[in-house]
């Protein structure tokens, strides 16, 4: 190895990178832990300053930047010209992140952010740097390599399998990058420094060759000098100049990692690893933390798919809001920054918890209401009282949608129409009062009543009419109201309705002189609730009406039939038994005794869970009942409620769980829609224990020597154990985003949850919760070290309402030949509904003006296993990614709006050109490949269009992607 000058560096190098490792907020919250970080880069800046030797690594995270430069706007200039000097190095990303419980889309988008800002500042350390992160998904050295970055940091997750300090790191597609493994990671010489004797400097040095010589050889050891929220020690330079003169057996060079890896030889690699690095042999993974605060992770979730499903994509194809990027901008910043470890893993305190939950419940508002505008949008055409339905998949689809409307009560039966004039019937689910308000008040009262009306507003409804009636024979006089879900122009006028009543107070008062009562009655139109199976084009729409019903039964293919116990739709059949597990059966595969529920003490902490010595397990209900909530035929549902005593808590010192005991009555709510393969299943319950694992158990057809479970652009084998060390038990609980797949059955997600493969692969058991008290327990038995302060969190206890949902699709065959991504996606993307946006609502019962339009594509993608993880408007252009999730390769087909298309990277910057051949692209994708693309939108006279005004009129709210009863 030579230095830049070409000399021959010294017998006895080491490598120094001062740096530090910034958590923004963990055992304290994001604003008191940023007063620590002004303090600090106020002292790395004066350091750089004083001595052109230094340099400094600032945790390959931005945000640490822009949270300083938001208190310290001036010191930017300082900033910049370090960052130019490649003294001070930034970037890649926005955030560190936990990338197990976050999507691929979010890690792309903060990778771009962060490349952006440090590219502003002058810029971009191309280092994949990923120091702390709680293992390491499959897919990022694809996402690296796609991004122009062949270089990675790592250090938890690593296997026994690698010894050395550099290894070949390769993505389930076959890209990789050199790795850079910190054997004893970040902090390896956070303390090296920190005595001003240079002989016990050099003691130090000794020391740590003794730790990390076995995995370097004879290559340069690499120093971290830094670690958690700390500040490289004053006179830095002149501590190291005082070791290198003061000896001769070690030489320190001070670096950035930039630096370390320019000086490196482009030398052979000869070990290499492929897929996800999920090992505790040489660190804590913390293999827990998927399971603590699931609130979390489903606020997580939900977020990231209502902004990279619905508003991104909807509101690029149909418009809705000019120029809606900005607040997409806040949408996905917020997303990013709730995805750093200490921040979407549950274990901070409380105050952490709040803070981020309100973050990521303001990006899906952002989300949610672009959605709405976007479907408002799309329906601007259709008639007073019709609906648009929104499809989110790239492929067209049934699905099975709710609808809220004004119906007349002599309408017995309700048919949906379609375009073309076909019905299915709708399935009642519902009817609302119609009176609202029925109230003697005195003539004071009815004066005070006005007060409630807000401009033409009442009841949550809008007035449309109003009468006074005189008294009558004895009868007081009459104040009737009629309100409706739609807002009517000029229809009401408020200042008409308080003159009338003052007028006719008066007239009250004139005739009598005692004060006479009235009778204040409000009537809303009589709304009944509906569900309808509805199919839609790709990324398009359709129109759907509610009409009353012709003689005769309509059909509905695979209707749901209902019995006391039991659910059949003709593809999937259950039988509840009474324990109130049930058996499941759809094209001869069966299983037996699923939802077996699991309850188990908690003697761990947020990152670890563990059991008591001696536990107690509950998994038999006092009482079993089963009530039918809706008898098809579009919608089945069961409602399976089982009472249990589950013990309270853990005894202090983890060696029982309490003998006091708590009823806790727990709700399988068994939901089968008409036409999907697979039942829907929700567990919800009042938790008011603490120290307790609850799992609901899957019994598998057959039994499973691995699983597949899919997230971050993968689908994982994993094994039913796991690879420990390091003090931490391998627990074989893994994490799944989409689905997890064994033995002949899919339990598809709309979220991150924990699974295990238990009794040997015979079932897959799900964490529904998991409760804890404490951020780090410092004697946890499944773990040696320490995982952070040992403080208490009583909202890890998830005390109260808890929810949680997923789905079983049983299947023949292997996951990929089986469908079940398709299945995936179906699950977790319902339509968007919305009533048409029109200025003057029908009359109740009139027939429509007019016939429904055709439905209406947006932009479809063929091919099996290829899943959209994005689709943007990028100025005039379509940004779009599709990810191969299969082991074979696939051929997807586009078809769209757009007139050319290029590649692109990860960054957003264009490759070469792509043939597009009668509105069609074709593009080849090796198995687990993800490929960007830009599609130049073709917006010839009369053809499609995305709207650039905000659609003016707005009235009622859309439904919204993901809400359920």
């Amino acid at each position: 190895m030579t230095e830049g000058g070409g000399r021959p560096a010294a017998a006895h190098e080491l490598a120094l990178v001062p740096h530090t490792h910034w958590d923004r907020e963990w055992y304290l919250p994001f604003q008191a832990f940023r007063v620590r970080l002004v303090e600090m880069i106020d002292r790395v800046l004066d350091e750089l300053e004083a001595d052109p030797g230094f340099a400094f690594t600032l945790d390959g995270q931005l945000a640490t930047v822009d949270d300083y430069l938001a208190i310290r706007p001036g010191q930017e200039t300082r900033i910049r010209r370090l960052i130019a000097e490649g003294r001070l190095a930034v970037g890649p990303w926005l955030i560190l992140m936990d990338e197990f419980l976050v999507g691929g889309e979010t890690m792309v988008r903060n990778l771009r952010m962060g490349w952006t800002r440090a590219e502003e500042l002058g810029a971009v350390m191309p280092v994949g740097y990923l120091p702390d992160m709680f293992g390491h998904v499959a897919q990022m050295p694809q996402i690296l390599r796609r991004a122009g970055i062949e270089r990675a940091v790592v250090w938890r997750g690593v296997p026994a399998a690698i010894d050395r300090h550099r290894f070949r790191w390769l993505a389930p597609d076959g890209s990789g990058v050199v790795a850079e493994f910190l054997p004893d990671g970040y902090g390896n010489a956070a303390f090296l420094l920190d005595v001003t004797d240079p002989a016990r400097v050099a003691e130090r040095i000794d020391a740590l060759d003794v730790l990390l010589r076995p995995y370097f050889g004879a290559d340069t050891l690499l120093g971290m000098t830094g670690t958690d929220h700390t500040s490289p020690v004053a006179r830095f330079m002149d501590r190291v100049a005082r070791v290198n003169d003061g000896q001769d057996h070690w030489r320190i060079r001070v670096m950035t990692l930039r630096d370390y890896f320019a000086r490196e030889a482009a030398e052979p690699v000869d070990e290499s690893w492929q897929g996800e690095l999920r090992s505790s042999r040489y660190a804590n993974v913390l293999m827990g933390v998927t399971s603590a605060r699931i609130d979390l992770k489903a606020a997580m979730s939900g977020a990231e798919r209502r902004l990279a499903r619905y508003a991104e994509p909807l509101g690029a194809l149909w418009g809705g809001m000019r120029a809606p990027e900005p607040l997409l901008g806040v949408a996905w910043r917020h997303v990013v920054e709730c995805s750093a470890h200490d921040s979407i893993c549950g274990c901070s305190v409380d105050a952490v918890v709040d803070q981020v939950l309100v973050r990521l419940g303001e990006a899906r508002q952002i989300a949610d209401e672009l959605t709405a505008r976007a479907a408002v949008a799309a329906g601007r055409g259709l008639a007073p009282g019709d609906f648009v339905a929104l499809n989110p998949s790239p492929e067209a689809r049934q699905d099975v949608v709710e609808l809220r409307a004004a119906i007349p009560d002599d309408w017995d039966r309700i048919d949906v129409e379609l375009p073309g004039g076909s019905r299915l019937p709708a399935q009642e689910i519902g009817r609302e009062p119609t009176l609202l308000l029925d109230e003697p008040m005195s003539q004071a009262a009815v004066h005070e009543f006005l007060l409630r009306v807000h401009q033409s507003e009442l009841f949550g409804r809008y007035i449309r009419a109003w009468r006074i009636e005189p008294p009558d024979r004895g009868l007081p006089r009459r104040l009737e109201i009629e309100v409706d879900e739609l807002i009517v122009p000029g229809r009401f006028e408020h200042g008409e309705l308080v003159a009338a009543v003052e007028e006719a107070l008066a007239s009250d008062r004139a005739a009598a002189p005692a004060p006479g009562r009235w009778r204040v009655r409000v009537v809303a139109a009589p709304v009944r609730r509906f569900v309808a199976p509805v199919r839609a084009p790709a990324l398009g729409w359709t129109g759907i009406r509610l009409v009353e019903a012709a003689p005769g039964d309509g059909g509905i293919e695979r209707r749901v039939r209902v019995t006391g116990r039991t659910l059949d739709n003709g593809l999937v059949s259950l039988a509840v038994a009474d324990d109130g597990a049930f058996r499941l059966e759809r094209g001869g595969v069966a299983l037996a005794g699923v939802g077996r529920l699991v309850d188990e003490g908690d003697y761990g902490d947020t990152y670890n869970w563990a059991p008591p010595r001696h536990d107690t397990v509950v998994d038999e209900p006092e009482t079993t009942s089963v009530h039918v909530r809706e008898a098809g035929p579009v919608r089945g549902v069961l409602a399976v409620e089982r009472r249990y005593r589950w013990p309270v808590s853990v005894a202090p010192d983890g060696s029982e769980r309490s003998n006091e005991t708590a009823e806790e009555t727990v709700a399988t709510i068994l939901e089968l829609r008409a036409g999907e393969p697979f039942v829907r299943v929700r567990v919800a319950f009042d938790n008011a224990c603490r120290d307790h694992r609850l799992r609901i158990h899957v019994p598998l057809p057959r039994r499973a020597s691995a699983s597949h479970a899919e997230g971050q652009f993968a689908v994982m084998e994993r094994g039913l154990r796991a690879e420990g060390g390091h003090g931490e038990t391998g627990l074989p609980t893994f994490p799944a985003s989409g689905f997890v797949d064994a033995g002949g059955v899919a339990v598809l997600l709309d979220q991150v949850m924990e699974y295990e493969l238990v009794g040997d692969g015979s079932a897959l058991a799900i964490t529904v919760l998991r409760a804890t008290g404490l951020l780090s327990r410092d004697a946890n038995p499944y773990r040696h070290d320490p995982a952070g302060p040992q403080l208490e969190i009583p909202g890890a206890q998830c005390r109260g309402p808890w929810r949680v949902s997923f789905a079983l699709f049983p299947h023949g065959g292997e996951w990929h030949e089986a469908g079940v991504v398709a299945q995936a996606e179906r699950f977790a993307h319902p339509f968007v509904v919305a009533p048409a946006a029109a200025e003057v609502p029908a009359a109740a019962g009139a027939p429509a003006p007019r016939p429904l339009p055709a439905p209406v594509e947006g932009l479809a993608v063929e091919g099996d296993g290829v899943v959209l993880a994005a689709c943007r408007l990028d100025g005039d252009r379509l940004e779009l990614r599709l990810v191969c999730e299969s082991p074979l390769p696939q051929r997807a087909t586009i078809r769209g709006p757009f007139a050319s298309a290029r590649e692109a990277d990860l960054l957003g910057r264009a490759g070469g050109p792509l043939a597009v051949r009668d509105g069609r692209l074709s593009v080849d994708l090796g198995p687990w490949e993800v490929r960007s693309l830009f599609l130049a939108l073709a917006r010839p006279a009369g053809a499609w269009e995305p709207p650039r005004d905000e659609p003016a009129g707005i009235s009622g709210t859309p439904g919204i992607p993901g809400t359920r009863a």
